[in-house]
């Protein structure tokens, strides 16, 4: 019998509970490709890092992604005003979420959501 700390879902968007693809290949530069896809309902995107010991380096990334979509710099984004983010626990090879990480050591690798707020 195998049991879990907590019961994994399928993943849901955060911002609109649909449920999302599994990620795929995106190409964000010649040089530079990542695992993540963009929420049919809402638009929002995520990437994953499947170790969870990229978080920094894949924000980055998704704050690169927002940075196109607003015309604007990435270090002139402000969170909360041009852009929400939700970092979920992920299992990538199961395409599987337990929700928000409880701790930093959790052997999750994470899936990283980021909705660009337009502005109006």
């Amino acid at each position: 019998m195998r049991t879990e700390a907590r019961e994994s879902i399928e993943p849901v968007c955060p911002f609109c509970r649909s449920r999302i693809a599994r990620p795929a290949e995106i190409t964000i530069s010649p040089l530079e490709r990542v695992l993540g896809g963009k929420c049919s309902s809402c638009g929002a995107f995520y990437l994953v890092d499947p170790t969870s010991r990229n978080v920094g380096e894949v924000m980055v990334q998704a704050l690169g992604l927002a940075s196109r979509e607003l015309s604007k710099e990435v270090s002139d984004m402000v969170a909360g005003e041009d852009y929400d983010d939700v970092i979920l626990s992920y299992d990538w090879r199961r395409h599987r979420s337990s929700g928000e990480p409880r701790s930093f050591m959790d052997r999750h690798g994470r899936l990283i959501f980021l909705k660009v707020k337009k502005k109006q």
